[in-house]
């Protein structure tokens, strides 16, 4: 496990990559892993990141399955269902987004909006890196502030979505669905079972969205 420490850390480090990503970047690290490895680095992987569940949620079923790659399998196409599902909703319009999806940047690259724009904060704001990546993917996209919005819906990811429709999703998310009818997109590793808590880790980075709040795109 100390090859894989490097990669360890840069998972427990990075502040640009949604769960998604990470999960899946922590499902990498498992195949690599021989077989007399794989549990040590599993424990130390699904307590890496407690403020995005889905890292735990993908280890476990990796390690339940023992074969990793057909996990990753499984979820890849997953993912792809998932984004082609709002291709419907988003295409030809004026979007606007926040964060660093993983899952939104697929769905957005499928719909091919007319014009989407990127919720920031700043220049080290993680939007820019989703920015780029939709550019090199030939769409028309801006970074924005949420005063500079023109957008008709609004489309997200989340850490963690609850039985309640609560979400988990990066600081700023619940001003956006304020102000946007919103699709809210999750993948089997992001839902976790019972009612939303009162508080969620890192609540400089990450906030809760009560599930009535959000307006469902027409």
């Amino acid at each position: 496990m100390a090859t894989a420490a490097p990669a360890i850390q840069a998972i427990a480090d990075d502040r640009v990559h949604g769960a998604g990503y990470l999960a899946r970047k922590a499902l990498g690290l498992l195949a690599l892993a021989g077989l007399d490895e794989r549990a040590g680095l599993g424990r130390t992987l699904a307590g890496l990141r407690p403020e995005m569940p889905a890292i735990a949620a993908a280890v476990a079923e990796a390690m339940e399955s023992g074969d990793v790659r057909a996990v990753i399998r499984r979820a890849d196409a997953e993912r792809r269902r998932v984004a082609r599902s709002s291709i419907r909703a988003l295409a030809r319009r004026r979007v606007a987004t926040i964060s660093n999806s993983s899952l939104v940047a697929r769905a957005l690259v499928y719909a091919s909006p007319a014009f989407v724009q990127v919720v920031v904060e700043g220049p080290a704001d993680e939007g820019h890196a989703l920015v780029f990546d939709l550019l090199a993917a030939g769409l028309r996209v801006a970074p924005a502030t949420l005063a500079e919005l023109d957008a008709e819906i609004a489309v997200v990811g989340c850490d963690a979505v609850f039985d309640d429709g609560t979400f988990v999703n990066r600081r700023g998310t619940s001003a956006l669905v304020d102000r946007l009818p919103t699709l809210v997109l999750v993948d089997r590793w992001k839902r976790v079972g019972g009612p939303a808590p009162g508080s969620w880790p890192r609540p400089e980075l990450f906030e809760l969205v009560p599930g009535e709040r959000v307006r469902a795109p027409a």
